[in-house]
């Protein structure tokens, strides 16, 4: 178990791919990762769900690691999301990381042929954790986490880990969520995952929490872990409705071509999603209608 590698607001960052999704486009994925920089972003979750790790070939991976690790220069922590792929490729993508310098720790999924089955999860994670000297973070998925696992069981489990550090922890079990942290005595760097949640998350003892819609309204984010560091609950809870009626719409159209459009709009393009279809004209009417109907600014 480590120190607190990840605190405050870390964007889910997107891939950015060319117009018609066949590359990885370094030049836009630089323009992104240097907005989210300049307007306060504490950390960065690289190659995740909204990353599109899927989605994408290893040499791909590691070619969107060096670029951000480049861009962000050690300005703050990056976590490398290695896993969605077999546990060769992940170990592989992880003893990779190991040498650009930039990239903070290792996060991973359970392994892609045995969801859902926590034994088969710390050989997953063991092998990734013993392929570098990264911290490691488990990427806690709700539709792939073991159900029967309690608190207890998964720390437990988590100690035949090397370097294990943490949890992303996305998934609404906000009590075993906060079972996590009291059982480990706040040991583990506990990481919120859904952004709908973010501030119940932060009650609960988060220390961070990752999005996919931080790549859109970052300051909505960081005004809300500003307010409830300051004690100021009640702006913070305003900051998560005004989040969640967002997300609302979002879920409707689709959240990440609909985060992706978004960013078109506001002049960082970062190309269509790989892994679910862009959306179409008339799903991009809607949003922005329903976008505008808030007052919410998307240019």
């Amino acid at each position: 178990m480590s120190t607190r590698l990840a605190t405050g607001i870390l964007p889910a960052l997107c891939t950015a791919f060319t117009d018609d999704g066949g590359d990885i486009d370094a030049d836009r994925q630089r323009s992104l990762t240097r907005a989210l920089l300049e307007v306060g972003s504490q950390g960065f979750f690289v190659c995740g769900g909204t990353g599109e790790g899927k989605g994408m070939s290893v040499p791909e991976r590691m070619n969107v690691a060096e670029v951000v690790a480049d861009e962000v220069a050690r300005q703050v922590p990056i976590i490398l999301q290695v896993g969605a792929c077999s546990t060769e490729d992940a170990v592989e993508l992880a003893q990779h990381a190991k040498h650009i310098d930039g990239i903070d720790a290792v996060a991973s999924v359970a392994p892609i042929d045995s969801p859902n089955d926590l034994d088969s999860a710390v050989t997953h994670y063991r092998a990734i954790g013993e392929a570098t000297d990264l911290p490691f973070y488990v990427y806690w998925l709700q539709g792939e986490a073991d159900k029967r696992v309690t608190a207890d069981l998964f720390l437990d489990a988590m100690g035949a880990v090397p370097h294990f550090a943490g949890i992303k922890f996305t998934d609404h079990n906000l009590y075993l969520f906060g079972q996590l942290i009291d059982r480990s005595g706040g040991r583990i760097n506990a990481i919120s995952g859904p952004d709908e949640m973010a501030l119940p998350a932060m009650c609960m003892g988060a220390d961070a929490a990752i999005g996919t819609t931080y790549n859109i309204m970052p300051k909505i984010y960081l005004e809300m872990r500003r307010a409830f560091d300051a004690g100021d609950l009640q702006q913070a809870r305003t900051c998560q409705l005004h989040a969640n009626r967002v997300i609302r719409i979002l879920i409707e159209v689709g959240v990440l071509a609909g985060v992706k459009a978004m960013l078109g709009w506001r002049g960082t393009p970062v190309g269509p999603p790989r892994v679910v279809p862009a959306l179409d004209d008339a799903g991009e009417r809607r949003l922005r209608a329903e976008l505008d109907a808030l007052d919410f600014d998307v240019a």
